[in-house]
């Protein structure tokens, strides 16, 4: 286990993780600006003090006249470059919080305590617990509290390498996963950020090394999950939403997803008794893997938004952009043996794929890579199988605007790509079947043998 130590492992306690969330919950529902969210500040920062943390403050904030405190720890380490792991203490108006997000809050002060352990640390840590992450239900603002520390950062935001948010965890029945979800890019209206590829990949590793993999977005609709996410705009989100929008890498764990999402998200029933230990130290264990990793990435702030995670790899831009080269080509060669108009509608057809692809190639390439690539191949009813993509993914997104994630409503309320753009990938669809091989039917007449003159 490369640079991260089983007794670093062994050390961290979801037991631990699991009493500082019954205690957060038994403070009753603590939502952003109430007296109750100051005592759990105040609970944390105690804590983190307990962990070994040396530097540790209360950091005041005010938005739409609430007040809050986030609470920010310094795990000191060489040179100026710096790495955020954050979860949030404030609970939602009417959930005592004990997995949103008391088990994240739990896990974060059990990680820094493992790391204080260390004296070989390759960056300097910084801890935060933020208020006001539930603040949309009582603001017009989303993630108030990290909103004002990215803010607070100044120019210092220049030095940190990453920023890793520990939302809803210590569900028995869940499993780790990353989501990373599209966000509004407040610079481009209209437009999307999203976790870049190249933390995605360090992620990744960093979990996988420490014996605790996760998932992207779903345990078993990862595949579906990451065009969904470029196309649908989902309503939930996390403290990565403040760090991305500012143009900061960030990712969102969790061990809540769509097939296992939990059932008392943001509700009275969310109490400390429906959490796991065992899954509180397992989430544990990936950020302390992923940690490793940062603590040891190069600073990068490369955008990478293009990327598909499969079968244990990372798939980038200019592979994305190759596989769709390979979904076309077959369809364009075999045209030109054929007459002139099929032709000229299987160029047109590749023309308007290519701007598809460098519009959002992820979504795109999972709707039409197949369509393109066996149309000119299959035959009959076998054609239809090549729209099962397609069809997939408008079923995840019906299912996602109706279903409720708490009381707030429906996890999806829109769509990412505007109305044009869908009209073209409906139409590179439906000339996907342009030309493509005649049905194999049934021979009615049998051939004519050699006729015989009679005499």
């Amino acid at each position: 286990m490369t640079g991260l130590s089983l007794l670093l492992l062994a050390s961290l306690s979801g037991e631990d993780a699991l009493r500082h969330a019954r205690l957060l919950a038994a403070l009753g529902p603590h939502a952003f600006g109430s007296p109750r969210a100051r005592a759990a500040a105040e609970y944390v920062a105690a804590e983190l003090r307990s962990a070994g943390l040396q530097d540790v403050k209360l950091q005041p904030f005010e938005s739409d006249s609430l007040k809050g405190q986030n609470v920010i720890g310094v795990l000191r380490g060489p040179g100026s470059e710096f790495v955020v792991l954050s979860a949030h203490h404030d609970s939602a108006p009417d959930a005592p919080g004990a997995y949103d997000d008391g088990g994240g809050v739990g896990v974060l002060i059990e990680v820094a305590r493992a790391l204080a352990q260390r004296k070989d640390r390759g960056r300097t840590f910084v801890f935060a617990s933020f208020d006001g992450e539930e603040s949309e239900s009582q603001t017009k603002t989303q993630a108030a509290g990290s909103r004002a520390y990215v803010q607070s950062l100044g120019a210092e935001a220049r030095q940190l390498v990453a920023a890793l948010a520990i939302d809803m965890c210590g569900q028995k029945d869940g499993a780790p996963v990353f989501h990373p979800i599209a966000y509004p890019d407040p610079l481009r209206p209209g437009e999307s950020v999203i976790t870049p590829a190249w933390l995605m990949r360090l992620a990744q590793d960093g979990a996988a090394s420490a014996g605790a993999p996760f998932s992207v977005g779903d345990p078993m609709l990862s595949l579906l999950y990451q065009p969904a996410v470029r196309v649908f705009r989902v309503r939930l989100y996390g403290d990565d939403l403040s760090f991305l929008q500012a143009g900061l890498p960030a990712l969102f764990v969790s061990d809540s997803s769509f097939t296992r999402f939990y059932p008392h998200y943001h509700r009275p029933t969310d109490t400390a008794d429906r959490l796991d230990a065992a899954a509180l130290q397992r989430m544990g264990r990936g950020v302390l893997g992923i940690a490793e990793k940062l603590s040891r990435a190069p600073l990068r702030r490369d955008a990478e938004p293009a990327w598909y995670a499969a079968f244990g790899q990372l798939l980038g831009l200019p592979v994305l952009l190759a596989l769709g080269l390979v979904s076309v080509a077959p369809g364009v060669a075999l045209s030109f043996r054929g007459k002139p108009g099929p032709r000229a509608m299987r160029v047109v057809q590749a023309a308007l794929f290519a701007v598809l692809l460098w519009r959002s190639p992820v979504p795109w390439l999972f709707c039409l890579g197949v369509p393109l690539l066996l149309a000119p191949f299959v035959r009959g009813r076998w054609a239809f199988a090549t729209l099962l993509p397609a069809f997939a993914l408008l079923a995840l997104g019906a299912a996602a605007a109706v279903r409720a994630a708490g009381p707030e409503g429906a996890i999806v309320t829109g769509v990412w790509p505007p109305a044009w753009e869908i009209l073209l990938g409906a139409f590179v669809l439906g000339s996907s079947w342009l030309g493509r091989p005649p049905s194999a039917g049934p021979t009615w007449k049998k051939a004519a043998g050699p006729k015989t003159k009679r005499r």
